[in-house]
């Protein structure tokens, strides 16, 4: 990269007051109509750090939401100064839903996000300032236990990498090296901790047991240098973590002064939704965006801090010394639950004794405000075995039900996953639709396991086992008789089942094959030679795609209707896991992937699991995953000393307590007082009992998945102030005490996500339901993986290259030709094209286009770009569109918006024509519009082939055409309208033509 010209950008100003007519005063009293004193405080509080003290149902995201719209409706700051960070993502829409309501004058780019999606923004918008490639991969928990496999011994391990099993430690690291992110801990500082263990340190000097302390000293210092080595591997992939997210955000305000002034200058008010699971990183990230001026509003209750297994321990007392002079209001009013449930859950959390300094005032003792004549009493229940209870809660369910009750009033809390299975197969027997929102495992499903072993056997057709896995499941079907006579045979002859059912196929063998049988091994026989020679050739993903079209596996999941969607939705995701693999190691070719296809098991990937039931169920939930949550009536299941609360083993590799950094600069080591091991599971529970409105049931069983009885938890007695109940004992028959024995039922598939409610959409969800609704459904609802494209991956690595060139000139560089061509071959991925001399032709000619790109670009004497790749996300009738503006430039006329495209288009006529007609331009001004309050003067297309723009001005005919096609597509996708539009056009050009009953393609 060189510099050739200064940087036309000079510092950035603060953004002005929106140019619009004042709020109307009537308008702002309605935002603040409903709330009671305290709230209304918090809503009006001015300028300076607030604390706001919200136990459960107090109302805390509502006056978070009230706040926000507050500031907005007295001209306080622009939405754009205002940020907003929360710790899920479903947090954040929830609010951001809310705020839509609020605010319905047009304003739509408040910046609501999760603390780690906000520190991506950041790290991706200054890459180059931190040393990242301009787009770095977030590697998943998977991949990079992957990543460590591959370059185990560049890690400078010894203790850590036993030569018996060298991997047994890999994913204790990965959770090792994510608690040093959470903690703001560097590689220098843990060395410098290593060094301090060790002789001629002033603890060494007096302790007595000096070789106990150097052996300290040696692990730690093992460690410190692995996680450096970790970091050099992540830079030399371009890639980042999880924790980097927000652990380079910090470094980057840290130690850029223009940058942390430009965020302080973006950002003029910080709200942040349950404060009290900030780890140290995020404090500190939030302490540098405020700034002096230290606007924060956060809301939080340490009664439901549970996520200190991740190293969540800032809390609120982290806060209130980050924020030393911050007003304090206690919301004590409980706009949820009914006084019985209330009383249970403050017995039980009053065991606590964990008050931070400062924070005496936190409202541990809320005041019901849901009234009925006659409440419910809490309901405790014992249970011989799980079986029972999880019977007794689906028998109750369901006989509520056929009293006219509805079964999404419904939900039952589990501690794990695991505890949910019981559950569901009761519900499921009592004819009960039910959801459970839980990760349950990927590669634990039947339909994974046989993608696993199509892909082992497809790198070596002598893997017996998996082969005979292969051949028994659903793609082929084949057992019985005959394929126990070969298996037989293999081990007589010590030879592989491959050899074996060769020799049959040729009538050779001992084993015979015929009728339909031989017919299906014949087949398997046949495929697998297919598969085997593109495994040496092709990327992994064509190879597995190529046997799920080949099996005809993929067409008929398709054609089963909704009951195949869970396992088509686990079909995507096992295909997007390999995929991302692929990319990850140095060769994309199944010999090379299947290596570490363990590791990827062993990390336990897990598909997303929807947050929302489809429609009238019963929810099952683990209480983390219920958290903001809330229903009539809950059912706590499992309270079963050793299951609730749980007493997990230690990690393998224990973060050190020494290395913790001090919350602030004041705090020192003294504070950091060992928990009650029992504290955050008491919280857990304390979650799970007041997410009930109306009623609350508490159950235990003595006996689950062991023969070991069980004590009843400790929290049951606490929260009852009485005696725990104990089951009758006469109804364990000996079924019920051997139950323990059988092995446990397969995890549920959880259904694939239903449209409810307002949508987001992409212009490509948009343009893809124009064209087929099924193609719609087989792609976004369900899922389906597509065979790789040489033209999507021409296109995603040419546009990362011009978002490269033009990032470049937002710092004032241009990039020379050659950083131009290594920005193209770090984006390019060699997936879909026809063969190696086709892949080489292809990335010729894009470098080609882009060496005229920069020349044009030169020879104009083109300006800086005011955005480049910039998200937006804005309300437009009832749905939410989404998506990025390749460029936006500021002009004498006014905005003007540029999407690059890689068709071959060669004259401005149809240039012209293409951009008139585009959805997309006209997608992209709708949303302009909405977020800035002016319509763009112009939108384009820039054709990087020929260098030919078609640029038409936005009129109110197209937009208009564009608002109903939104409207047509939320309504059509809510609505379940899945219906194919088979053409010749389309189903020519769909990627799941070949297995569409309805496709009208040759």
């Amino acid at each position: 990269m060189v510099i050739e010209r200064p940087s036309p950008l000079g510092p950035l100003t603060p953004p002005q007051a929106p140019a619009r007519a004042p709020v109307s005063l009537q308008t702002v009293a309605g935002l603040l109509r409903g709330l009671d004193g305290r709230q209304r405080r918090a809503v009006t509080h001015g300028d300076g750090p607030l604390l706001v003290l919200a136990g459960p149902g107090t109302g805390k995201t509502h006056v978070l939401t009230r706040r926000i719209a507050w500031l907005i409706a007295t001209r306080r700051a622009r939405p754009s100064q205002i940020l907003a960070l929360t710790f899920t993502a479903r947090a954040a829409d929830e609010m951001q839903g809310r705020i839509d309501e609020l605010v319905p004058y047009g304003y739509a780019d408040t910046a609501i996000e999760t603390f780690h999606a906000f520190g991506d923004h950041l790290v991706r918008e200054h890459a180059l300032r931190l040393g990242l490639p301009l787009e770095p991969r977030l590697l998943t928990r998977a991949e990079i236990v992957c990543l460590l496999r591959e370059h185990l011994f560049e890690l400078g391990l010894e203790r850590y990498r036993p030569l018996g099993d060298p991997t047994r430690f890999l994913a204790a690291l990965v959770g090792l090296f994510e608690r040093a992110r959470q903690e703001d801990i560097a590689p220098g500082d843990w060395a410098a901790f290593a060094a301090g263990l060790g002789p001629g340190s002033g603890s060494a000097e007096v302790d007595p047991d000096r070789e106990a302390l150097e052996a300290a000293a040696a692990a730690q210092g093992e460690l410190a240098g692995a996680y450096a080595a970790y970091e050099r591997l992540l830079g030399q992939a371009g890639a980042i973590d999880f924790g980097d997210q927000v652990a380079l955000a910090v470094r980057l305000l840290r130690e850029q002064p223009d940058v942390r002034a430009d965020v302080g200058r973006r950002y003029r008010y910080v709200l942040v939704d349950e404060s009290q699971d900030t780890d140290p990183t995020q404090l500190a990230l939030l302490a540098l965006v405020a700034g002096p001026a230290a606007n924060v509003t956060a809301v939080g209750d340490d009664d439901q801090a549970i996520y200190g297994f991740r190293g969540a321990r800032a809390g609120l007392g982290g806060l209130r010394r980050t924020f030393p002079g911050a007003r304090l209001v206690a919301l004590r009013r409980n706009h949820r639950s009914r006084g019985p449930i209330l009383e249970a859950a403050g017995r039980l959390i009053s065991h606590l004794d964990d008050v931070p300094a400062g924070l005496a005032s936190r409202p541990r003792e809320v005041q019901a405000l849901v009234r009925r004549a006659r409440p419910i009493p809490l309901v405790a229940r014992a249970f011989p075995t799980t079986d029972a209870e999880a019977a007794w809660i689906a028998t109750t369910i369901a006989e509520r039900v056929r009293q006219g009750a509805s079964a999404g009033r419904h939900a039952v809390l589990v501690r794990a996953n695991a505890d949910a299975i019981p559950i569901l197969r009761a519900l499921d027997g009592e004819g009960l639709p039910s959801w459970f929102s839980g990760a349950s495992g990927l590669y634990q499903r039947p339909i994974v396991r046989e993608l696993l072993s199509f892909l082992r056997v497809a790198a070596d057709l002598e893997r017996s086992i998996d082969l005979w896995s292969l051949a028994s499941g659903e793609a082929y079907g084949l057992g019985g008789p005959t394929l126990t006579l070969l298996l037989q045979e293999a081990r007589r002859r010590r030879t592989s089942l491959w050899a074996v059912m060769e020799g049959a196929a040729a009538d050779s063998g001992a084993v015979r094959l015929v009728g339909s049988q031989g017919r299906a091994f014949r087949r398997l026989l046949a495929d697998l030679r297919v598969a085997s020679d593109l495994a040496h050739r092709r990327p992994a993903t064509e190879v597995l795609f190529d046997h799920l079209k080949r099996s005809g596996r993929l067409a008929r999941l398709a054609a089963a209707g909704p009951a195949a969607e869970a396992t088509l939705a686990d079909v995507g995701a096992f295909f997007d896991a390999i995929r991302r693999l692929s990319e990850l190691l140095p060769d994309p070719r199944l010999p090379v992937v299947v290596p570490h296809l363990a590791g990827l098991v062993a990390a336990g990937d897990a598909p997303a699991a929807d947050d929302e039931g489809p429609g009238d169920a019963v929810a099952v939930l683990t209480v983390h995953k219920a958290k903001g949550l809330e229903f009539p009536v809950v059912f706590v299941a499992g309270l079963a000393d050793g299951r609730f609360p749980a007493r997990g083993r230690p990690p393998a590799i224990p973060f050190p307590e020494g290395l913790q950094r001090p919350l602030d600069a004041t705090a020192g080591p003294g504070e950091m007082v060992a928990e009650d091991p029992l504290a955050e599971e008491r919280r857990l529970a304390y979650v799970a009992f007041t997410r009930a409105r109306d009623e609350l049931v508490l159950s235990w069983a003595v006996r689950g998945g062991g023969r070991r009885a069980r004590r009843p938890s400790p929290f049951l007695a606490e929260a009852l102030d009485a005696p725990a109940p104990l089951p009758e004992m006469s109804s364990s028959t000996a079924a019920s005490l051997v139950e323990g024995l059988a092995p446990p039922p397969e995890a549920p598939a959880p259904p694939p996500p239903r449209a409810r409610g307002r949508l987001d959409l992409s212009f490509s969800q948009l343009d893809t339901y124009g064209t087929c609704p099924l193609q719609y459904r087989y792609r976004y609802v369900l899922g389906l993986p597509t065979p790789d494209h040489h033209l999507l991956s021409f296109g995603s690595a040419m546009h990362a290259a011009v978002a490269a060139y033009h990032r470049a000139e937002t710092q004032g560089l241009v990039l020379d030709e050659a950083s131009l061509e290594a920005a193209l071959r770090e984006a390019w991925r060699p997936e879909g094209f026809l063969s190696a001399e086709h892949e080489a032709a292809r990335f010729a000619s894009g470098l080609a286009a882009l060496r005229r790109f920069r020349a044009q670009r030169l020879s104009a004497g083109a300006t800086a770009p005011a955005a480049v790749e910039a998200p937006f996300a804005v309300l437009l009738g009832r749905d939410r569109v989404r998506g990025r503006y390749d460029r936006v430039d500021e002009t004498s006329e006014g905005p003007v918006i540029t999407d690059y495209k890689t068709s071959d288009v060669r004259d401005v006529r149809t240039a012209q024509r293409r951009a008139g007609e585009s959805l997309q331009l006209a997608v992209y001004a709708l949303a302009y519009e909405a977020a800035e309050g002016r319509a763009p003067a112009a939108v384009q297309l820039h054709f990087l082939d020929s260098g030919v723009v078609g640029r038409v001005s936005p009129t109110e005919e197209r937009l208009e055409r564009a608002r109903q096609t939104i409207a047509a597509t939320g309504a059509g996708i809510r609505a379940g309208a899945f219906e194919a539009t088979p053409g010749p056009f389309a189903c020519g050009h769909c990627p799941f033509r070949q297995i569409c009953p309805q496709s009208v393609a040759p």
